[in-house]
């Protein structure tokens, strides 16, 4: 019996390892299921069980393609401690929230607070860094949470400053920025790549939205509530540079994930990193062409109040459908489902405008078309995948004969 506990605990280990290599990206799913038949096969050879490797007792699954993204499983003692690290930093950042009040000069001690929270969290990473899979993976925690009180921490300097919203935003998403691209180089994982897309888009969004702020005037109003005409840009122009800017953003995360893409061969887990970019870009693409089409604004006499889309829906929803196709393609061509889920959701988009601008007659009516667009994109959408991430089977390789 003692030594069925032992060969067992030692199945155990063997089977443990094997995911952790599957999780760091060390091999990929087909040889980590044939490693575990080869030890389920040999276990029962010394334990006397003739039974094939399919009758036997089905061995240990490892972690899920989405689960294997985020490294190892988290045990007992590990989820419990991201608990009560969390419920810490909770009373941490209502202390200093509540030390500093909400009057005048509040955000010197609030960035104060910040900051020292962004020095501890980034020390206790690189503390972290150094360990095995698990541990690495709470370093990415760390840095991450350093990464957000580091922009928190710079958009409170800001307002200290005297520089109004979204202006101190911007000042906070640039110093978020710098401390991203600092440790994501410091520490290649997945996490600081999303604190670092995370960061760059935020900036982006608020720079977008700062500018605005300074170049379109602000709207004035009558004694009854009109619109009063102020002059400045042509609502259609602000609609077109808004897509470029999210499109030209998209572009540029896309070919991040790209040179992630061409670095696999040197550090397996670029893989997992060039995925989440591409789902990023896509996302990005999506969601900032579909904001831009369908802004609303005055749009022929500001007095008369005329007040609605910029462009007509149709030609908003059929430039999403545009780039829904170019995402497709762009994922047959590099062989990368991940935009496929962007392009599913720009279809989502586009036909639910559609649908709620020029079919749905009732909300009856309305409610069901729209649940024919979510079961037909996704019904597509899996298809699409599946037809991506369709490999061809892998030669059998014959047994080494043993010499006489």
């Amino acid at each position: 019996m003692g030594r069925t506990l032992l060969r067992d605990e030692g199945v155990d280990q063997v089977l443990e390892r094997i995911a952790a290599w599957e999780a760091a990206g060390l091999i990929d799913a087909a040889t980590s299921e044939r490693l575990r038949a080869a030890e389920a096969a040999q276990s029962s050879h010394e334990t006397g069980d003739q039974r094939a490797p399919d009758a036997a007792a089905p061995a240990r699954r490892g972690p899920s393609s989405v689960a294997s993204i985020f490294g190892p499983g988290i045990t007992i003692g590990e989820m419990f401690a991201y608990l009560g690290g969390a419920f810490l930093l909770g009373a941490y950042e209502t202390f200093v929230v509540r030390s500093a009040g909400f009057g005048a000069g509040s955000d010197l001690p609030v960035a104060v607070g910040w900051a020292v929270a962004a020095i501890a969290l980034g020390i206790v990473g690189l503390v972290l860094r150094d360990g095995d899979a698990r541990r690495r993976r709470a370093a990415g925690v760390m840095f991450a949470l350093a990464v957000a009180h580091a922009g928190s921490a710079g958009a409170a300097m800001a307002s200290l400053a005297g520089i109004e919203w979204p202006g101190a935003g911007v000042i906070g998403a640039v110093v978020a920025s710098a401390v991203a691209i600092g440790l994501r180089l410091l520490h290649r994982a997945l996490l600081t790549q999303v604190a670092l897309l995370v960061s760059v888009t935020t900036f982006a969004g608020l720079l977008l939205s700062w500018l605005e702020s300074v170049i379109v005037p602000q709207r004035q109003f009558n004694d009854i509530g009109d619109p009063i005409a102020v002059g400045g840009p042509d609502p259609l122009l602000l609609v077109l540079v808004s897509a470029a800017w999210w499109l030209v953003l998209a572009l540029i995360v896309g070919l991040i994930g790209l040179r992630e893409a061409n670095t696999t061969d040197e550090d397996p887990a670029a893989g997992r990193r060039a995925a989440l970019t591409r789902l990023w870009a896509g996302l990005v693409a999506v969601i900032g062409l579909a904001t831009a089409v369908t802004r609303s604004d005055y749009t022929y006499d500001p007095v008369a109040g005329n007040y609605g889309r910029v462009i007509e829906p149709w030609i908003g929803d059929l430039a999403i459908l545009v780039l829904a196709a170019i995402l497709v393609e762009r994922a047959f061509r590099r062989d990368a489902s991940t935009f496929v889920y962007a392009a599913a959701l720009g279809l989502m988009v586009a036909l639910s405008d559609f649908n709620f601008t020029y079919l749905s007659s009732s909300t009856e009516l309305g409610l069901l078309i729209e649940g024919v667009i979510l079961l037909g994109a996704g019904v597509a959408a899996d298809r699409l995948r599946r037809r991506i991430g369709r490999e061809e089977p892998e030669p059998e390789i014959a047994a080494p004969v043993a010499p006489a």
